[in-house]
């Protein structure tokens, strides 16, 4: 590491203790044990009146909006933003026919099998979310696989444009209502795959050729992460997220054992698109995506009870059996709460309080989960516009790792040429495998559960849980350190003046802007579009002056002002404004 880089992360120390990173005591704002749940807000109780103007009142208003809504502000976005407000900006993303949906298939299917491998997949996503418009459209696609996790780890090259397909679908259904969602992602053959439903066929029982009398039932692990994971929790919930309790103060389980089993055999008859009774166990083709089909003689029909005592008794019409199930969990009153919660904690903070939770449900609610109001509500929530108090240490979230790498790029321009084959190579440190370098990569997660998980929390004072924490699930004192070197390498390594070609190993970073008001020793000018671009104008008086001082000292010591861009913009994206989102 250069001296300066050390300098720098010397620098980083001094502002993490100004701004109370490592050393603040969060435990006051946990909950105690035992605490009675929140105090939950009347039913149909009016949001708040909008403390914010409609338009972004500064380039550093319009660009904390981002930091939410996108991959990362730039200055074309900003503009865009301050001309016509947060509500017509969300209009724009949610129209299709004036932000059209981005879609990666098509491009990882015209790869010849052969020359396939997960990093082109990834690769080509990640350099779509970093450029094209449909931004918002993108993140929610995002969250959503965070959410409804699938992931390639055990894939072969034969199925990446399978799970590419998915990728889609998320895309294409991010403003649709979510029960068609999980419709499509329980027929999806990438789901069916990864959560073992496919081919699921009613209990049968033979005797084997030893005499042994075996039985197969159906498999349950969709059916339970259906419940657990992607629709209504363990427990029963109030419109808040709070728990709701028994009579002896305990939460109340969403369902048992049980109900798994008659999930499960909902489950039943499904298989690869096009197979027919004989063709039932057959393996499909390489990258088919299309939806699985149902085999009725391979579907339980017989009568099926799942949660709340509901019976599913359709026959051995396994499509019938399946839409009065999905029907039956998307009115569940935890889906609300549940999913939303989630949401807020991608977009937002991890904390969000149970009066925004509850304003949110009441728009799934009253939208019939439409994902698209859903959205537009968290983001034009007072909770999410007003910014907090300095004091707040419940608000913010921690900033994902390829968020922070998406939104170093977009900050200065990246540009990027692909290969004369028309394949995105990136050839810079670790670029193989993110989910080692940045402790993250695209549909590549370890388990169904996600990188990290909506209820990780930090450590609290005396054994108290505290602060709902989810993306600090990734760090360490490895993660920390593998993070910020993947940005050295990715990041501001690679801002200059030159453009790329076909052989550059990175997208190149426009170092120009920057680099003129360093020629001019405008150090100021330096700081403040930083702090705009990366920091959405978070940088504390203090702070700003150390940076300034930091360059103004490089000049000192007759470093070149190449030297001093770099070591400004490594400074800010270790700073804890860029990796706290607040």
């Amino acid at each position: 590491m250069s001296r300066i880089a050390w300098a720098s992360l010397t620098l980083v120390a001094v502002m993490l203790s100004a701004c109370g990173g490592g050393g603040s005591d969060d435990s006051a704002a946990a909950p105690a044990p035992g605490a009675p749940p929140p105090t939950t807000p009347a039913p149909g109780a009016p949001p708040p009146a909008p403390a914010f103007t409609p338009i972004p009142a500064s380039d550093a208003e319009a660009a904390r909006f981002l930091v939410q809504a996108t991959f990362g502000p730039t200055r074309t976005d900003i503009a865009r933003l301050r001309q016509i407000g947060y509500s017509a900006w969300i209009d724009e993303q949610l129209d299709p026919a004036r932000t059209p949906v981005t879609l990666v298939a098509p491009h990882i299917l015209s790869i010849p099998v052969a020359q396939l491998n997960y990093a082109e997949r990834r690769n080509y996503w990640l350099w779509q979310a970093t450029t094209k418009p449909d931004q918002l459209r993108m993140r929610m696609a995002f969250a959503l696989s965070e959410i409804l996790v699938v992931s390639d780890r055990d894939y072969n090259t034969a199925n990446f444009g399978r799970i590419s397909d998915y990728q889609d679908m998320l895309a294409r259904g991010a403003f649709g209502r979510y029960r068609q969602l999980l419709e499509q992602v329980t027929l999806h053959p990438s789901m069916g795959l990864y959560l073992s439903h496919m081919s699921n066929r009613k209990s049968t029982s033979y005797t084997n050729g030893q005499g042994v009398r075996v039985t197969i039932v159906p498999d349950e692990n969709y059916a339970r992460e259906l419940m657990q994971l992607f629709s209504i929790g363990l427990v029963e919930r109030n419109r808040d997220f709070s728990p709701r309790l028994d009579t002896q103060g305990r939460p109340i389980p969403s369902y048992d054992q049980e109900v798994v089993k008659g999930m499960a055999r909902v489950l039943t008859g499904w298989t690869w698109p096009g197979n027919t009774r004989d063709t039932f166990w057959r393996w499909g083709a390489d990258n088919e995506a299309r939806p699985m089909t149902c085999v009725p003689e391979f579907h339980d029909e017989q009568p099926k009870t799942i949660f709340n005592g509901i019976v599913i008794n359709e026959g051995s019409n396994c499509a019938a059996s399946l839409a009065k199930m999905l029907d039956a969990l998307s009115a569940h009153p935890n889906v609300a709460p549940f999913v939303s919660r989630q949401l807020i904690q991608r977009f937002v903070t991890s904390n969000p309080s149970p009066q925004y939770i509850a304003r949110i449900a009441d728009v799934w609610t009253g939208s019939g989960g439409d994902l698209g109001r859903v959205i537009k509500a968290i983001l034009l929530d007072v909770e999410a516009r007003v910014p907090p108090a300095a004091d707040n240490a419940a608000y913010g979230k921690a900033r994902e790792p390829l968020l922070q790498l998406t939104a170093l790029w977009r900050a200065f321009d990246a540009r990027y040429v692909p290969r004369a084959d028309g394949q995105y190579y990136f050839g810079f440190s670790n670029s193989w495998d993110f989910a080692t370098s940045l402790a993250q990569d695209s549909l590549r997660a370890p388990s169904v559960f996600n990188f990290f998980e909506p209820d990780y929390r930090l450590q609290g004072a005396n054994g108290v849980a505290g602060l709902y924490a989810p993306e600090l699930q990734l760090y360490n004192e490895a993660t920390f350190a593998s993070v910020f070197n993947q940005l050295d390498s990715a990041g501001w390594a690679q801002l200059q003046d030159a453009p790329p070609t076909a052989n550059t190993p990175a997208p190149v970073l426009d170092i120009r802007p920057l680099l003129t008001l360093a020629q001019q020793d405008n150090h100021g000018a330096m700081v403040d579009q930083v702090n705009t671009l990366l920091l959405a104008g978070a940088l504390t008086a203090d702070n700003r002056a150390t940076m300034v001082q930091m360059l103004d000292r490089l000049r000192t010591e007759r470093r070149p002002a190449d030297e001093r861009v770099r070591s400004l913009v490594q400074l800010a994206v270790a700073s804890p404004e860029f990796v706290i989102q607040r």
